[in-house]
């Protein structure tokens, strides 16, 4: 049964056509996760409905779009991705070839990236992103840069308001530095400025802010028990108080290290639609 969804899926993409756009009248453009959504709604305003791929709670790197998103997908003009969720290799690949209109946007292509922490199966093993760390929202900086990136490609589409583009990106950029500002008067008194998390998804994060990211997930596994006793030992010398799980995980192991050592747990949501209050909140909890 499962074999014949997709091209069902491509059948109703041919009779509805390339046309269609959402119920609000604007035409449509697509993300693979909130965060993005979040950016690409602050430089697009009014002009158009921006679609999620993957619903807020549940990890984009397993997640499967259903039928009726991917027709949803058939009609958008622009998808912007991070390039190699699991889905992005499979049946992205196939709507692209169906729809000759849709034009992908990596966003990743703007951003230097960071080695990966831990490695997923994105479905192809020759991905050049294997190697590297993805959560690349998880940044003001590189936020400002990808915001760039979404202003560029809606200008070149749309050049008639590309000065309505150009406003919102500044706006916006002007957000993203009032947010660095009180994340790092916030960080600044920090004694310890180590920080234990079970996926490892804040070192875009850690960077920006002299930070030391330590992960229990390694190559998407839990630690054995060798690693976990380093862990434990760099926890203690560099005096860790705080350990974050995020939703999408349920944090078992996290919590058998809070029970050890002491410390406190942060619930954290990394894919969340609100980016700008969740960074905050995540630097926040830090004390």
């Amino acid at each position: 049964m499962k074999k014949l969804i997709f091209p069902l899926y491509l059948l109703l993409v041919v009779l509805t056509g390339c046309q269609v756009t959402p119920e609000t009248g604007h035409p449509l453009l697509a993300t693979s996760i909130e965060p993005l959504r979040y950016l690409v709604e602050q430089i697009a305003g009014d002009r158009y409905e921006v679609l999620s791929l993957t619903p807020a709670g549940v990890s984009p790197e397993t997640y499967e779009p259903t039928p009726q998103q991917l027709v949803s997908l058939s009609h958008a003009e622009v998808y912007f991705s991070i390039g190699t969720l699991g889905f992005e290799q499979t049946k992205l690949k196939k709507m692209v070839e169906e729809t000759p209109q849709l034009q992908l946007c990596q966003l990743t292509d703007s951003i230097e990236l960071l080695p990966a922490s831990c490695s997923h199966d994105h479905g192809n093993a020759t991905n050049n992103h294997a190697t590297t760390d993805l959560h690349i929202w998880m940044s003001p900086k590189n936020m400002k840069r990808m915001g760039k990136y979404v202003c560029a490609e809606l200008s070149k589409r749309d050049s008639a308001h590309a000065t309505y583009y150009a406003e919102r990106l500044r706006k916006f950029e002007a957000k993203a530095d009032s947010i660095d500002e009180v994340i790092r008067t916030t960080l600044k008194p920090l004694a310890s400025r180590t920080f234990v998390i079970y996926h490892p998804a804040l070192a875009y994060f850690a960077r920006e802010y002299g930070l030391t990211q330590l992960s229990l997930e390694t190559d998407g596994k839990e630690p054995t028990p060798q690693v976990m006793a380093s862990l434990i030992a760099t926890c203690k010398a560099n005096r860790v108080k705080t350990i974050f799980v995020q939703q999408e995980y349920s944090g078992k192991m996290a919590e058998r290290l809070a029970t050890e050592l002491g410390l406190q747990i942060v619930r954290i949501h990394p894919l969340a639609h609100d980016w700008d209050k969740e960074i905050v909140r995540i630097a926040k909890s830090f004390k």
